[in-house]
């Protein structure tokens, strides 16, 4: 499967993509792979670890895909979610050429300290098969005002100043989607690997953590095969996984 997925289903409110999409693959278990669910409006969108993705309606690219990657070892997966975090990263680098977008670990797109996109993987596994993933993306588009209590908000819009096509967003995703997800199905982990640490925020840099009420300075050194943050702190390496540091701007 290389270039944009051929199976797109447009719904104009949903609760939830990624459980619309689940509700999809039970009730047919033939669901072709690549399909794409996107919406104008979602009621109740979900991020990491049960927080909340505010979207406003019209205004932003919500949607979910349906991969099923059973040529992956399920202990691999992360690789899958860098394909994720990378098609986001180099689709909105083609919505706006001249500006910088990278990836904040583990697969938040910023633009400087602002959040512009976020995902929620989800995946079934079955026995030692990675039978399904489904992978939920909000992109902050033409939206302009944000709750409050929404820390670091930013759009396409406020970053370039005019407004953006939805639906070209939405294509340009899927094939860049389709481009990543052709080269892990070939192999090409290393080159993945690789372009990753590449758009990777802070990569190589001393950037500041915190984990619980300390705060500390580290370089990011590397991502481990399984998602987890290596740091190198004082000439020691550590890691942490996902939720036990957080950034400090």
């Amino acid at each position: 499967m290389q270039g944009s997925f051929q199976h797109p289903v447009f719904k104009e409110e949903t609760d939830s993509t990624n459980k619309e999409m689940w509700r999809m693959v039970e009730s047919d278990a033939e669901l072709p792979e690549g399909t794409i669910l996107w919406t104008n409006k979602q009621l109740a969108g979900r991020g990491m670890t049960g927080t909340t993705w505010n979207s406003e309606a019209g205004k932003n690219l919500t949607c979910s895909i349906l991969l099923k990657p059973s040529f992956l070892d399920p202990g691999k997966q992360f690789a899958l979610n860098k394909c994720i975090a990378l098609s986001i990263c180099e689709t909105l680098r083609q919505m706006a050429p001249d500006h910088d977008f990278l990836i904040k670990w583990p697969n938040d797109i910023y633009f400087g300290t602002a959040k512009i996109a976020g995902t929620l993987i989800e995946n079934r596994i079955l026995g030692k098969t990675y039978d399904i993933c489904v992978a939920g993306i909000g992109i902050n588009i033409n939206q302009l005002v944000f709750p409050k209590e929404i820390p670091n908000p930013v759009s396409l819009a406020s970053v370039t100043g005019q407004e953006h096509s939805i639906k070209r967003c939405l294509q340009v995703l899927s094939d860049r989607i389709g481009y990543f997800y052709s080269e892990l199905k070939t192999g090409s982990i290393q080159k993945i690997d690789n372009l990753y640490l590449n758009h990777l925020l802070g990569y190589g840099k001393i950037m500041k953590f915190r984990k619980g009420e300390k705060t500390f300075s580290a370089s990011i050194a590397d991502v481990s095969e399984h998602g987890k943050l290596i740091l190198n702190h004082n000439n020691t390496i550590v890691e942490f996984g996902m939720k036990e540091i957080e950034f400090v701007f």
